[in-house]
């Protein structure tokens, strides 16, 4: 003999979703903008999240010119990063890479802080 169940709904449990925002890197530059292998290069951008809110001192970067690691895991701290303005200063030294005209480029892994 089949039995009928009826439909319903269980009296549920709760569920937080937090925000998720991403990072807006503008006003990227590199000081001088050429150089030769070994010498001292700054990079300088402006970094905050889409709500054009200063990200957190733990926030970590890594900076790469073409797929080189040259800065890897920086956090954000006042040495580096005012969260006044944004404004980001990284020093890095020429890697060996042969001479040409490379891509230098600020790159964050997906963080929960």
């Amino acid at each position: 003999m089949p039995i009928k169940y009826l439909g319903g709904e269980s009296t549920g449990v709760e569920l937080t979703v937090y925000e998720t925002r991403y990072v807006n890197v503008t006003n990227e530059a590199v000081t001088p903008t050429s150089a030769f292998e070994g010498d001292t290069v700054t990079y300088t951008a402006t970094v905050l999240d889409d709500a054009g809110e200063a990200l957190p001192s733990s926030f970590k970067v890594s900076l790469k010119i073409n797929g080189t690691t040259v800065i890897s895991e920086q956090e954000l701290t006042s040495d580096v990063y005012d969260p006044s303005t944004g404004e980001l200063t990284l020093e890095f030294t020429v890697p060996e890479l042969g001479a040409g005209t490379f891509t230098v480029k600020l790159t964050w892994e997906t963080q929960v802080i």
